[in-house]
């Protein structure tokens, strides 16, 4: 009776060794995926982030364009009027001082508030 004891705890001894086993391949398996999900995660991130900037670098594009047009159009209607209205000069002025300035600063501005809009 007592080697059928000895018998019985050596095999729940394999037993739990087996299981043991079993849970550390598991755990080492979650680790694995969870590597991954953070890796695409990552990459994920970073394609919105780089489409995100390039969706407002084609805007501002596209708002120095309409600004540039207009500048043109004030310039050419400047010109063909004898007398310069001191309000329209004004406005050129600042329109070509944007366009040529340089970007805004970031600080003084939020990402969301567009620099010629108002928001709603």
């Amino acid at each position: 009776q007592i080697e059928e004891l000895e018998r019985i705890v050596r095999l729940k001894n394999a037993e739990a060794d087996m299981f043991q086993l079993k849970a550390n391949e598991a755990k080492r398996e979650a680790e694995r995926l969870q590597r991954i999900a953070l890796a695409k995660s990552d990459k994920s991130e970073e394609e919105y982030t780089s489409n995100y900037l390039k969706q407002k670098l084609s805007e501002a594009e596209a708002e120095k364009q309409y600004l540039y047009e207009k500048i043109k159009m004030q310039e050419s209607s400047r010109l063909s009027q004898s007398s310069g209205d001191p309000s329209s000069m004004l406005m050129y002025s600042k329109i070509h001082d944007l366009l040529y300035s340089g970007p805004p600063k970031a600080d003084s501005q939020s990402n969301d508030c567009h620099p010629f809009r108002t928001n709603p």
